[in-house]
């Protein structure tokens, strides 16, 4: 008799441990995302009289990771205040903490032009591609003057990268956020951060759950 409760205690013990481990397996899988904001410090980014894109980068960048974070998925930030970050340790910051996606936030800048686009590598990774247009699509239902698409490379050519997606071990992609030269652009950032934070935020969960992360 006492041989068997020894070994009814035992397997009790056991099972107890595979329940701790199993827990602890799950609660260290949990999904991480990593969020850029663009420029910062001493790199301001692009300009328009007086407003910076590092700072609209910025608050959209704390905002995603807020609506994020009620969601309860952990976010990495490559910076959260007006530091000079470089783009190797951008790239570090995310791999180091094996993040499962990887969002660059930035401002557009041009004579002419106005609307959201989003780029992803040259490779047309399909991963890439697949958080971009999830992403997009959210950002379309938004009040936006123009739905630019997502594309390849970068403004020099398609067999070119921007370097954050290039040296990211993740999927990942670079928004950009209306164009910070268009004053009906800044109308519309200005009026709808939230509901692009929250746009963005949702591409992403979206891509968690249509891909199992």
């Amino acid at each position: 008799m006492k041989k068997l409760i020894k070994i009814l205690a035992i397997f009790v013990i056991l099972i107890i441990i595979v329940i701790i481990v199993v827990t602890l397996a799950k609660k260290n899988d949990k999904i991480v995302i990593c969020i850029d904001a663009g420029h910062g410090g001493n790199d301001v980014g692009a300009t328009s009289k007086n407003r910076y894109e590092k700072d609209d980068n910025l608050k959209v960048a704390k905002l995603v990771k807020q609506y994020l974070e009620n969601e309860n998925i952990d976010v990495v930030m490559t910076r959260d205040s007006d530091t000079t970050i470089s783009l190797q340790e951008r790239c570090k910051i995310a791999n180091k903490k094996k993040a499962d996606l990887f969002v660059s936030i930035h401002r557009n800048s041009s004579e002419v032009g106005n609307g959201i686009e989003i780029w992803t590598s040259s490779n047309k990774k399909e991963k890439d591609v697949q958080l971009a247009t999830s992403i997009l699509n959210k950002l379309s239902k938004t009040e936006i003057q123009a739905n630019r698409g997502i594309k390849y490379g970068t403004i020099k050519g398609e067999n070119t990268n921007y370097y954050v997606l290039n040296n990211t071990k993740m999927p990942s992609c670079l928004i950009e956020l209306g164009f910070i030269t268009d004053n009906q652009d800044n109308n519309l950032f200005d009026k709808n951060i939230k509901n692009y934070a929250k746009a963005i935020a949702d591409g992403i969960i979206e891509e968690i759950k249509n891909n199992n992360y």
